[in-house]
C-alpha cells in the first residue's frame, strides 16, 4: 500500500545509494594532488593502514570516514552509517524498464525506513542543485549521472514502509547509468560494506 505523495522531477535520484546507498561502489579522485579533498582522501587511506604496517585494507568499520564528501552535512553522514551498519534490513527491489528504472527501498524498521527516505529526497535536492556530494566510496557511476541529470526524469512515491523512485531517460547511454548504479546500490544493500571493499580492491586502490 503506498501513500499518494508523488514528486516529479527533472533530475537524477542518485540512489542509492544507499546507494548507494549510495552511492557508493568505487573510490574516486577528484581534484588535483593538493586539493582538499586529496588531502583528505589521502589521509583517511593512510590512517587505515596504520597498525598493520601498511599491510592489507582495515577500513574504520566504526567511524567510517569514507561517507563523509566536500560538503556533506552531519545528517547525510548519519543517513549513509545507518544504512551501512543495517543493511541487512533493507528490502530492495529493481525493475528494469526500457527507458530506465523503477526502484523499491524499504524496512521494516521505522529508523531504517526514515534513513532510507531522508537519504534519497537529499540526494534528489542536491541533483536538483546540481551539487554532487562527492562522497570519498561514491561510485564513478554517480559522477556521470550527475553530468546528464537534466536528461533523466525521476518520479518519486512515499509507501508504507519506504520510498519508490522511478527514473527514465530518451538517452540509452543514461538509462545504461541508471540501470547500473541501481545495481551497485542494490549490492550495497544486500552485503554493505563488504560490497564497498570488493570493487575498490578490485580496481586497483
Amino acid at each position: 500500500m503506498t501513500r499518494t505523495i508523488i514528486i516529479k522531477i527533472s533530475a537524477a535520484a542518485a540512489f542509492m545509494a544507499i546507494g548507494a546507498l549510495l552511492t557508493f561502489g568505487f573510490l574516486s579522485h577528484r581534484g588535483g594532488p593538493d586539493s582538499e579533498y586529496s588531502r583528505h582522501h589521502n589521509a583517511h587511506h593512510r590512517a587505515e593502514h596504520m597498525g598493520s604496517g601498511g599491510a592489507g585494507h582495515e577500513h574504520d568499520e566504526i567511524n567510517m570516514p569514507g561517507l563523509n564528501g566536500r560538503d556533506t552535512t552531519q545528517q547525510e553522514v548519519d543517513d549513509l552509517k545507518r544504512l551501512f551498519r543495517q543493511h541487512e534490513a533493507i528490502e530492495r527491489q529493481v525493475s528494469l524498464l526500457p527507458n530506465g528504472i523503477r526502484t523499491i527501498t524499504a524496512s521494516q524498521s521505522d529508523v531504517v525506513r526514515d534513513a532510507i527516505i531522508s537519504h534519497v529526497t537529499m540526494m534528489v535536492t542536491r541533483l536538483q542543485e546540481g551539487r554532487n556530494p562527492e562522497v570519498m566510496i561514491q561510485s564513478p557511476t554517480l559522477d556521470a549521472i550527475f553530468k546528464v541529470y537534466d536528461q533523466i526524469d525521476t518520479e518519486i512515491e512515499l509507501t508504507d514502509t519506504g520510498i519508490a523512485v522511478i527514473q527514465t531517460s530518451e538517452n540509452p547511454d543514461v538509462v545504461s547509468l541508471l540501470q547500473t548504479h541501481a545495481a551497485e546500490v542494490s549490492d550495497m544493500s544486500d552485503r554493505g560494506m563488504v560490497a564497498v571493499h570488493e570493487r575498490m580492491t578490485s580496481h586497483g586502490h
